[in-house]
């Protein structure tokens, strides 16, 4: 009996256990279960104030951490529409938590900001999701917790490979038409339809052109004329994040393809956090694939480009490279400890070959650049100890460079070298060697040669670009340069200048500048549209602010800022080249002046401009003044509505 009965009581043990690991179980399956993901990837981003730091998926809700960044005492809001999207699928949001919707949230004095956004749940198999604002958008928010960003696809096998081993390639001294076709992998058109490329030229500075893209297959294509190398840069503008760039060598004469990884906006969000932890920072690899004559220099530079920290580089306009308080002597002393210094830092790292002759070709550009803007680079370390940006100004007892201190640059390595061209600092390199007084001490101690031609090249390609160049002062330097390239450069140069201005004839309206002393010169311009509102908007071709400005407003001349009593006049310089300024200004619609260089500083000094774009508004009475809070989009937008009310 006993031993029976101690069976039945073992039995209800047996039982007593299952009902209650069922009753666990029925508990477990019927509470919410929840998925975290923290410091999500983000693919694409249009904006630097939020991030989203934290998922929290459950059965009744999808709870996003939000860490807000923005200016201190400035205010921020969230739409109470935002919704995720997932698998063809909107989800809403049902609340927040610190802060509330559709009202102003103000930015404490730290500038951060968490607080947490609350939506229906998304489905338990979504990898991704994209968040959708009014204006913050940001784009495969990874779910699977994924901790790089790996290598996109779409890229052909070949631009995956690159050699190190190999040299700098030389620089190409030739002439010819330029394709470029951009891949933007990862793409959304959502976030805007065109992209830019900047080109930083041999013979005519930085030239940039603008394409469509197109939506169905993601590309946009540019074709150039070119003369010489270049270092180019495609650039697509994502809202306040900024412009997220591929880099890239170019050939005259290339047909190029350049595959642009786009979740470098995603990276760049992430990096801008984790600004002060290396380590949390995501890796992201090589952002742009390229083809053509210097894919392999391009392609090396992208992958090892992680590998640069900045201790390859002088840093000529950081304020404080230079104290002004320096003699000339001290000062050429510092370049050159400073060269020294950089270039065993370049030796010791761990680069491939290829790179190391890379970042040791760029600091020699910057090396000349340094001994060109002596004066300057001091001025400028005077005017940041100083806090006055007044570039009129004298600095006291400043020892002004001279020849004997430019002489020194001769003994550091051959400025004649034409590999110098293949640096990423060409555009300084050519300024300095061109624009200061270190080009006839290089002439007269390094000797001549590559660098004469180059220096008396650039000024005859600035009237060539415009097609004034004459056949005698063509022939004039033919007879003394060393490299043929550069006559021939500059007389294709001076006929494609032609060719273009024969097509756009009648096409481009430039206004006749007012025969009048500089003195009444904008009166008269202003005179007459007497009456009227009037935004007089000073700007130039190679100025990316203006044009981004022009951009924005252009569309809205056919909506909110439709009236026939707001005029629009546009007053440019003689620095922006005549082809490209009339093959651009019949896309912008109002009245074009093409002023000379005296009235402009004339115009510069009356306003206090002090950069551009710049604006001036002129009222119904003719009263004006300098409105460069114009600067802000929207209060323009504000006022010229209200003023033409």
């Amino acid at each position: 009996m006993k031993k029976t009965a101690n069976v039945v009581t073992g039995d209800r043990r047996v039982f007593l256990a299952a009902a209650i690991s069922a009753a666990l179980f029925l508990f477990a399956s019927c509470s919410p279960k929840e998925r975290v993901i923290e410091n999500p990837l983000i693919d694409l981003a249009n904006t630097s104030v939020i991030d989203i730091t934290r998922v929290e998926i459950t059965d009744t809700s999808t709870v996003l951490t939000v860490d807000a960044m923005y200016i201190p005492h400035y205010w921020i809001t969230i739409d109470s529409g935002t919704y995720l999207y997932a698998g063809g699928k909107e989800y809403r949001m049902t609340g927040t938590e610190g802060i509330q919707a559709d009202s102003l949230f103000w930015m404490p004095e730290s500038g951060r900001a968490v607080f947490k956004v609350i939506f229906e749940p998304l489905p338990k198999k979504a990898k991704s999701f994209d968040f959708i604002e009014t204006e913050w958008k940001l784009y495969g928010v990874d779910l699977t917790g994924k901790t790089a960003y790996g290598t996109p696809d779409g890229v052909p096998a070949a631009l995956k490979k690159h050699d190190g081993t190999r040299p700098v390639p030389d620089p190409i001294l030739e002439s010819g038409e330029t394709e470029v076709t951009v891949y933007l992998l990862n793409y959304r058109k959502e976030l805007g339809t065109e992209i830019e490329l900047y080109v930083n030229t041999l013979l005519n500075g930085q030239q940039s052109y603008k394409a469509d893209i197109d939506p169905e297959t993601a590309t946009a294509g540019f074709r150039f004329q070119q003369y010489g190398p270049a270092y180019g840069m495609a650039v697509f503008q994502l809202g306040n994040i900024g412009g997220i760039g591929g880099e890239m060598w170019l050939a005259p004469g290339d047909s190029a393809e350049a595959y642009l990884d786009m979740r470098a906006s995603g990276w760049m969000l992430k990096a801008l956090r984790a600004r002060n932890n290396a380590a949390a920072v995501p890796a992201l690899g090589q952002r742009t694939y390229v083809s053509g004559e210097y894919m392999n220099l391009t392609n090396t530079f992208e992958a090892e480009q992680r590998q640069f920290n900045g201790n390859y580089v002088m840093n000529l306009y950081s304020g404080s490279f230079a104290d002004y308080r320096m003699s000339a002597d001290e000062y050429t002393e510092h370049v050159i400890s400073r060269y020294r210094a950089l270039t065993d830092s370049i030796s010791a790292s761990g680069l491939s070959p290829m790179m190391k002759e890379y970042w040791q070709t760029s600091l020699k550009q910057e090396t000349v650049s340094a001994f060109g803007q002596g004066d300057f680079l001091r001025k400028h370390n005077y005017m940041m100890a100083n806090n006055n940006w007044d570039y009129s100004i004298e600095v006291p007892g400043l020892d002004k460079m001279g020849p004997e201190n430019y002489a020194a640059l001769c003994g550091l390595f051959d400025v004649n070298d034409p590999k110098l061209l293949m640096g990423r600092n060409m555009l300084d390199f050519i300024t300095a060697v061109t624009e200061t007084g270190l080009s006839q001490a290089i002439l007269e101690t390094c000797g001549e040669g590559f660098i004469h031609d180059l220096t008396e090249a650039v000024p005859l390609a600035g009237k060539a670009e415009n097609g004034d160049l004459s056949e005698a002062e063509l022939e004039q330097f033919r007879s003394s340069a060393s490299e043929p390239f550069f006559a021939e450069a500059l007389e294709a140069m001076q006929a494609d200048a032609l060719a273009s201005l024969a097509a756009l004839e009648g096409k481009a309206v430039i206004e006749k500048t007012p025969e009048v002393s500089k003195e009444k010169l904008f009166d008269s311009i202003i005179a007459p549209h007497k009456g009227k509102v009037i935004l007089v908007d000073f700007w130039n071709i190679w100025c990316g602010p203006c044009r981004a400005a022009i951009s924005e407003t252009e569309p809205l001349k056919d909506s909110e800022l439709a009236s026939e009593d707001l005029v629009w006049i546009y007053i440019a310089n003689e620095t922006s080249p005549i082809v490209k300024y009339k093959s651009m200004i019949p896309d912008i619609r109002g009245i074009h002046y093409r002023i000379g260089s005296e009235q402009w500083q004339y115009l510069c000094e009356k306003f206090g401009i002090d950069g551009i774009p710049s604006y001036v508004l002129v009222d119904k009475d003719g009263s004006y003044r300098l409105r460069n809070d114009f600067r802000d989009h929207g209060l323009m937008v504000s006022t010229l509505k209200e003023m033409t009310r």
